[in-house]
């Protein structure tokens, strides 16, 4: 149940908004909250209007917010053999940027924007404070996020099956250290290897189905 503290918008307009932006929609990550929880969650980021060809996330850079797309389209891509890939598209009620906020990282692909665009975001700190002001909704939150990433771990093994990218066991966790020979294979991000892989013909590489949560 949510908690009974509101820290809602209360009617303020964001800066650079004539008047208040639509709500967080109730889709994806989000499905699961309430329309009390949306409100309440909307006021811990922040709302930022973005023209066309803007990137707001670019790939190999520090990434370290979560963002939701309440209007607009984006288009995400990656770079494979030094070519630009088209990866897919970001509409309405999507999110980007969750793995990033559980694990700051260098971000592994990049989005611009294609469509006139209302972006939602928020940080580590901002999740940090909701969830403890906010059980109920944070909870919802966190499911669906886990939701989210277990059905983007599915479309990877489908893009992996696709491109004929054969999986070899990794090593447990806490064998860091003994990563050491020279015909030892090094551990790499996930994505970089399926990039990789695109326009290479069958590699070998490792996969982890772990899920940091």
């Amino acid at each position: 149940m949510e908690e009974n503290q509101d820290h809602s918008l209360h009617g303020a307009v964001p800066e650079g908004f004539e008047e208040l932006p639509p709500p967080l929609p109730p889709l994806g990550i989000l499905s699961n909250l309430s329309d009390r929880s949306l409100t309440n969650l909307a006021s811990y980021g922040r709302y930022d209007k973005v023209p066309p060809e803007t990137v707001i996330i670019k790939e190999g850079e520090p990434q370290d917010r979560f963002y939701v797309v309440v209007a607009g389209k984006l288009a995400i891509t990656a770079l494979a053999s030094g070519k630009e890939v088209a990866l897919s598209t970001a509409e309405v009620g999507e999110c980007l940027g969750e793995v990033s906020l559980l694990e700051p990282g260098a971000a592994s692909a990049t989005v611009k924007v294609v469509e006139s665009a209302t972006l939602w975001s928020m940080d580590l700190n901002d999740l940090r404070t909701y969830l403890t002001e906010h059980a109920g909704g944070g909870g919802a939150l966190l499911m669906g996020m886990a939701s989210c990433l277990s059905q983007r771990l599915r479309q990877a093994n489908q893009l992996i099956a696709k491109h004929r990218v054969v999986p070899v066991e990794t090593l447990p966790a806490g064998r860091e250290r003994a990563i050491t020979a020279e015909n030892t294979p090094v551990q790499v991000g996930f994505f970089d290897r399926l990039k990789k892989s695109m326009g290479a013909g069958e590699k070998k590489v490792k996969i982890s189905t772990e899920i940091k949560l």
